[in-house]
């Protein structure tokens, strides 16, 4: 990469913290590591694997966990990037990790190895966060990846259970559900098809464009639908999205530099509760009650919709059955308010 490069991915440092900058969605397929990004990977997962090596016990899981909850004492990612300057290419973010591997002492090999990886999945630069988030996930979470299953996945276990055990009952619960379905096998075709399902939901733009299509084909019926159907689902994503998000402030499943590194990679706004279901529960309820035709299909899309948020990594279990209940229960409410409202 030439200086000019640098010193323009330098200039797009984003003067937020990431949580609030990136937002719901995850990077598009075709934004992920090209092959030669992979090549320069290589030392990441190489440190990686041999840190796992390490770790042959659940106590052992324990105390590396522990050494690094304390050392970064729970720290976001935002907290990180803030304190460290950004890698400037990929391979400089791949050489970080393998530095810190080969100056670590065999004891605390687990611990250095996976706090320098989680740093560099703190930094703001975009592609260097990807090359060395893909690495990492292909050891550590294989399934996730699509990736042939590496050694040592009883090791990998003894850390996430590490993880979990520090977490309350109701978080344990919802976190091991999240597990269960983030770990499924992604395909290259499955990625895409969630991550375009996630794409055109944000902020209900496909229900949106439902709307548009009907109204073009109908002009009479602009007011109604736009009186009935938009401005009820609007209400109710902005209110889902905002209020309701920053009073719980519930963090996701892979915000804090521990977790992003066993259970998660990609950070984002607050998790409770989920947006896009919110969106895609009150959307599918909002056109039904006008459009009665293919509800049942609507349902199914934005049931698939909410398997999506957890699927690519972004919300627990929990966070998408609220936001689906929030968004039928908003929907319905601000429906029947906005019609009362006309009659009176």
């Amino acid at each position: 990469m030439s200086d000019k490069t640098t010193a323009k991915n330098k200039k797009k440092k984003p003067t937020k913290p990431p949580e609030q900058k990136l937002g719901d969605t995850p990077v598009a397929p075709w934004e992920m590591p090209t092959p030669e990004e992979k090549v320069q990977a290589k030392p990441v997962r190489r440190a990686l694997k041999e840190a796992i090596s390490k770790v042959d016990s659940q106590e052992k899981a324990d105390e590396v966990i522990g050494e690094l909850e304390e050392t970064t004492a729970g720290k976001t990612a935002a907290e990180i990037e803030q304190t460290q300057p950004p890698p400037p290419t990929p391979a400089a973010a791949a050489r970080q990790v393998e530095k810190a591997a080969e100056a670590a002492p065999e004891s605390k090999k687990p611990q250095e190895v996976l706090e320098a990886t989680a740093r560099v999945l703190a930094t703001p630069e975009k592609r260097q966060r990807e090359v060395v988030s893909e690495a990492a996930q292909e050891v550590l979470n294989p399934e996730q990846q699509g990736a042939p299953t590496v050694a040592d996945p009883e090791k990998r276990e003894y850390l996430r259970k590490a993880v979990l055990k520090r977490l309350k009952p109701l978080d344990a619960l919802d976190a091991n559900l999240f597990l269960a379905v983030n770990h499924l096998p992604h395909t290259r075709l499955l990625n895409i098809l969630f991550y375009g399902l996630t794409l055109v939901f944000t902020g209900a733009t496909a229900w949106y464009a439902v709307m548009g299509i009907a109204a073009l084909r109908n002009l009479r019926i602009i007011g109604g639908l736009l009186r009935d159907t938009a401005i009820p689902l609007a209400i109710t994503t902005t209110l889902v999205e905002h209020p309701i998000k920053n009073y719980f402030k519930r963090r996701r499943p892979f915000i804090t530099i521990i977790q992003a590194i066993v259970i998660g990679k990609k950070p984002g706004s607050w998790s409770f509760p989920s947006g896009h279901s919110a969106a895609a529960f009150g959307g599918a309820w909002l056109l039904n009650r006008r459009f009665p035709r293919l509800s049942g299909w609507r349902y199914l899309i934005a049931s698939l919709v909410a398997f999506s948020r957890i699927y690519l990594g972004d919300h627990y279990p929990g966070d998408v059955a609220s936001g689906s209940l929030f968004g039928l229960l908003f929907a319905m409410f601000f429906g029947w308010l906005l019609k009362v409202r006309r009659r009176r």
